[in-house]
């Protein structure tokens, strides 16, 4: 992907860039292995001969992995559906399992949910643990943190997954810290060490400029949260078999709040990017208020919306509702467009599920360009406007 993370990580400076790949001088190399870790998308191989050594005692699972079992997934109810992410999680867990042998249990909290129950099975899950009751109605923190942790010591995850919206947010936090454990939050990566049966949970920080996967060794459940958008969506099958269980919810005797109205939720900048089929995404390269009913005109063509790199929002072009990257929203439509998208890391790590990625840049050493299905080189002042003309003569056909 053109990244240079390596680059700037290699100690004796023998990493090149030829035309947007790494080049790495095997004769020079120390044989470190920082290129290895810090590369974001596991492009590197490295396999360092190494002395031998005494043979150290095989590593083991932690001793509080020894009562728990399976890996759980919070589904979330949204409109009266089982959330998106929560399929993308069900679909990423069956992964996990079978590197565990272990099964896929669905936790599902609201009333009237059994139609959602049969859903989550249908996507993948094993069992799905069910509390259905009026108090579950709403959403409110203490109570569905009381009853997710109820739920969690019933069963005992060896692994539970939320997905990162902003009830998921929320609720991780209350979850995580009545079951005393630990949490890793927008997670772009999981994985199994199989040996010690570790959740390896891989994370940008440092505002996306380098990941870090990160273990939880002593406390179970090992959880995580992931962003919509991030795992692949499963494929549905109507024919699976799993079992439901009912369990009784035991509110708090503690008076509980209760909510009075509710404000409508208004889509900040007029548009949800996230689940837009095709974006038209404007970069600093094309940040120029003139052009921008153009760049509206082409993504309404195709029937998508706009939206834009961090780079735009801070000029305030457009409002970070619209920012897409890894400080901004993950997304996944069909066809990415990317004007005058140079594809910083931060960047590329928010479009990552993209189906197809058309790149329109003057720079053809750029990351995106590197990295697209298609990339047009050329002034997008002159590409758009032929591309809207072809595209609706398309249409017309």
């Amino acid at each position: 992907m053109g990244c240079q993370l390596c680059v700037g990580e290699c100690p004796v400076g023998v990493i090149t860039m030829v035309n947007g790949v790494a080049k790495i001088d095997a004769e020079k190399c120390i044989g470190c292995g920082k290129c290895r870790d810090v590369c974001p998308v596991g492009a590197v191989l490295f396999d360092k001969p190494s002395k031998k050594k005494p043979a150290a005692a095989p590593k083991e699972a932690p001793k509080a992995a020894e009562s728990v079992k399976g890996i759980a997934v919070f589904i979330e109810v949204q409109n009266g559906h089982g959330a998106e992410v929560a399929w993308e999680l069900i679909g990423k867990a069956r992964e996990l399992a079978g590197k565990l042998n272990t099964p896929v249990y669905g936790f599902l909290l609201g009333s009237g949910v059994k139609a959602i129950a049969d859903e989550a099975i249908a996507y993948g899950a094993d069992a799905v643990y069910v509390m259905d009751g009026e108090p579950l109605r709403q959403y409110l923190p203490k109570v569905y943190g009381k009853a997710l942790t109820d739920m969690c010591n019933f069963v005992k995850p060896e692994i539970f997954l939320i997905g990162a919206t902003h009830l998921g947010r929320d609720l991780s936090s209350v979850v995580a810290t009545r079951l005393n454990t630990g949490l890793t939050a927008d997670c772009t990566g999981l994985d199994i060490d199989v040996a010690t049966r570790l959740l390896m949970m891989t994370r940008p920080t440092f505002g996306g400029n380098i990941l870090a996967t990160i273990l939880c060794r002593e406390r179970r459940p090992q959880m995580s949260t992931v962003r919509p958008k991030v795992m692949k969506m499963p494929a549905r099958d109507a024919s699976r078999k799993g079992e439901i269980h009912t369990l009784d919810f035991q509110p708090e005797t503690a008076e509980l709040p209760k909510i009075i109205d509710f404000i409508p939720k208004v889509i900040e900048g007029g548009a949800d990017i996230v689940n837009a089929p095709v974006l038209v995404v404007l970069g600093k390269g094309a940040c120029d208020s003139r052009n921008v009913p153009m760049l509206e005109e082409l993504a309404k063509t195709l029937g998508g919306t706009i939206a834009c790199s961090r780079a735009v929002v801070e000029t305030g072009l457009l409002p970070y509702a619209r920012q897409v990257g890894q400080t901004g929203k993950t997304v996944a439509p069909k066809i990415y467009i990317g004007v005058g998208v140079s594809g910083a890391v931060q960047h590329l790590a928010g479009i990552q599920g993209s189906q197809k990625i058309i790149a329109i840049n003057t720079d053809k050493n750029a990351p995106l360009v590197q990295i697209a299905d298609y990339a047009i080189i050329g002034d997008y002042q002159k590409v758009v406007p032929e591309l809207i003309k072809g595209f609706k003569e398309l249409k017309n056909k």
